[in-house]
């Protein structure tokens, strides 16, 4: 009965550590595909976030969001900032007037999605593979 309970709880944690490689090597893409600069600054209050962000080459945290580039996760309530952001929740894309694209897992499989005129609003657009996700509406 130890050895089962160990190994679902190593399998676990191994496919946790699986999703967020992913979500790093997806992320990585979707801000290289919507920026032409070759170093982004970063900015995120979501510490999830931050420990993804770790280990990803040209990107760097920014302390502030003025200084900023983009904005990853959604900003508390009481942060004002125009920066484009990319948010991990559909709802929160839909709410959200700054929020260019949105990136989370639907039925087990990588969902994302631009906004056509949030990404002129900001004068950015979407290069390479990933123009197909872009759509006229933001819902």
């Amino acid at each position: 009965m130890k050895y089962i309970i160990f190994l679902l709880i190593t399998l676990s944690t191994i496919l946790n550590a699986g999703d967020s490689h992913w979500e790093k090597m997806i992320i990585e893409k979707i801000l290289q595909s919507v920026s032409n600069q070759k170093e982004l600054s970063i900015y995120t209050q979501d510490d999830n976030v931050l420990t993804m962000l770790k280990g990803i080459k040209n990107i760097h945290i920014s302390h502030s969001c003025e200084k900023a580039d983009f904005i990853l996760a959604k900003l508390d309530n009481n942060t004002l900032c125009n920066k484009p952001e990319l948010l991990f929740s559909y709802n929160e894309y839909r709410r959200t007037p700054s929020a260019i694209g949105v990136f989370f897992w639907q039925k087990g499989r990588p969902t994302i999605r631009f906004s056509s005129q949030r990404l002129k609003n900001f004068g950015l657009h979407v290069d390479g593979e990933l123009s197909k996700f872009v759509t006229a509406k933001a819902y």
